[in-house]
C-alpha cells in the first residue's frame, strides 16, 4: 500500500510518498512493518506512520501516549536496512545493514525474528505519480 499526507505544507512541492507493508504482527497490538520512501523529505517514515495512526515505536517526536507505554522504553524503532544507489560508474550499489541494539531490543521484546521479512517486501511496487 501507499502513503501520502493528507495536505502538503506548500502545493507546488511534489507529495511525498512511502510504500508500507507488513511483515509480521505481535501479541502485543504491535506490527513490524516495511517501509520504502519514494522520495526524501525530512522525517517523512516517521510523520507518515504517526499521520495514519500507527506511530513508530520509541519515537520521542511523533509518538502519542499509546505507542509510549506499548514502547516500554524502548528506543526508536526505525532502522535502514538496505539502501540502493546507482553507482556513478554504471550499475547499483547496494548496502545493507545488521539490526542495531536497539532494534534486536525491540524485536527480542516483540518476538520478530529477521527471517520472517522477504528480501525484498517491495518487488514490482510503483510509486503513485
Amino acid at each position: 500500500e501507499m502513503m501520502r499526507p493528507a495536505e502538503r505544507k506548500d502545493p507546488r512541492a511534489e507529495p511525498a510518498e512511502t510504500a508500507f507493508a507488513t511483515i509480521s504482527r505481535a501479541a502485543h497490538r504491535a506490527s513490524w512493518m516495511a517501509l520504502r520512501p519514494f522520495t526524501g523529505r525530512t522525517h517523512q517514515l516517521r510523520a507518515h506512520m504517526a499521520g495514519i495512526g500507527h506511530p513508530i515505536l520509541g519515537d520521542p517526536k511523533y509518538g502519542d501516549e499509546k505507542s509510549r507505554e506499548l514502547s516500554g522504553g524502548l528506543k526508536l524503532q526505525l532502522h535502514a536496512r538496505s539502501i540502493e544507489l546507482d553507482h556513478p560508474r554504471g550499475g547499483v550499489l547496494k548496502v545493507t545493514a545488521p539490526l542495531s541494539p536497539e532494534m534486536k531490543a525491540g524485536f527480542a521484546h516483540f518476538g520478530f525474528s529477521e527471517d520472517e521479512a522477504e528480501d525484498d517486501p517491495f518487488a514490482g511496487v510503483k510509486r503513485i505519480r
